[in-house]
């Protein structure tokens, strides 16, 4: 990593908590919850990070504080970078800034936190009579994010975890997965270019395509709009459950219509972005007849979120093999649901796959393919 790397402090509206117990300290992600141990040093080097800092300057601040200052310098902002407290870019790069406002707001636009109110007032008249006074009910949707704001921040606090409000599968947005999760795909593709690892983007699951529009505007943005972004759905929601382990467990459209977004609403909402081309592509039907067959060849990043055990384990017997070493699986339900944590299990298991699998958020892993 450069002398010159600019790292900037993440930006949340509750800022993350830091207790210290003893010689370590707990760091507390305020999105996800999740708590991470830090030693002293690197308890330290969090605090100094009130204000942009350069790599350079922070090696030099705790040089003098640890034998080997400047590599855990080095490692604790890796580490920062990849559980989302920090932002890294070139000093000198301008255009590296335009791509952190371009994402930010894509990630906002993505989970609709651009009007999360419209989503309230929506909430409000599904919900609540209208009063029979009509200048009254007016005022009242206008002002309502103020009037009920605890169900505001609820309906906002979900948007950014990655949570469904009351038990309703999201509709109004263009992704459920929070904020947490894409900035995971985004630091998982930047590893990607920076190491130079080929091969294109997939993903299989994609509901309203969200988190696939998000994949493709990384290839973009990023300067590597030459790979291809797969997108793997029947289009026509989950379907129902055939394998013993997914007994009882039915997504289907007759139950979750707001899960099955058709292939033109799906191409619609990537028009939408400006990021249809021919780069992205299609894959239709469901994955067990679908996937073996595709016509794809690398893949440097897989993302699943099939929530089925059968459905989990068709993607990863089908596309594991393609991912090449220093590719990245990612698994959206893993903590969501039993069956898929148990395709996950065992199919890296049956494969002797010890590569450690690391947490995203609540719901959410992932991993690294060594060989």
């Amino acid at each position: 990593m450069s002398e010159s790397l600019l790292i900037e402090p993440v930006s949340f509206v509750r800022p993350p908590s830091l207790v210290r117990e003893g010689d370590v300290a707990v760091l507390t992600h305020p999105h996800t919850g999740l708590g991470y141990r830090l030693n002293h040093t690197a308890a330290a080097m969090f605090e100094s990070l009130r204000e942009p800092i350069t790599l350079g300057e922070l090696r030099a601040r705790f040089a003098a504080e640890a034998e080997e200052g400047a590599e855990s310098a080095e490692a604790f902002v890796r580490r920062m970078r990849e559980l989302g407290f920090v932002d890294v870019r070139d000093a000198d790069d301008a255009s590296a800034g335009m791509r952190r406002r371009y994402l930010d707001l894509l990630k906002k636009a993505l989970v609709n936190l651009i009007y999360p109110e419209h989503e309230l007032r929506l909430y409000h008249l599904e919900h609540t009579p209208t009063t029979g006074d009509r200048l009254a009910d007016q005022r009242r949707l206008r002002d309502l994010r103020y009037v009920d704001a605890p169900t505001f921040d609820e309906i906002v606090a979900c948007k950014r975890d990655g949570q469904n409000f009351r038990r309703l599968v999201t509709r109004y947005s263009h992704t459920m997965v929070g904020l947490r999760r894409l900035e995971n795909l985004e630091w998982c593709a930047s590893e990607l270019f920076a190491a130079g690892v080929e091969g294109d983007f997939l993903e299989a699951g994609a509901c309203q395509g969200g988190a696939s529009i998000f994949m493709r505007a990384l290839q973009v943005a990023y300067g590597e709009p030459h790979r291809r972004m797969w997108v793997a759905d029947s289009f026509a929601g989950l379907p129902e459950p055939v394998s013993e382990p997914d007994a009882g467990i039915d997504f289907s459209e007759s139950k979750q219509p707001w899960l099955a977004a058709s292939l033109d609403a799906v191409r619609d909402n990537f028009r939408t972005y400006d990021l249809l081309s021919d780069e992205v592509q299609f894959i239709p039907g469901w994955f067990s007849e679908t996937l073996a067959a595709a016509p794809v060849e690398r893949l440097a990043l897989l993302r699943i979120d099939a929530d089925l055990y059968a459905s989990t384990m068709d993607v990863l017997t089908a596309l594991y093999d393609k991912v090449v070493p220093g590719g990245f699986v990612v698994v959206d339900d893993y903590h969501a649901f039993v069956v898929c944590r148990r395709a996950v299990d065992d199919f890296r298991a049956s494969r002797g796959i010890t590569a450690p699998l690391r947490r995203v958020d609540w719901t959410a892993v992932y991993w690294q393919k060594t060989a």
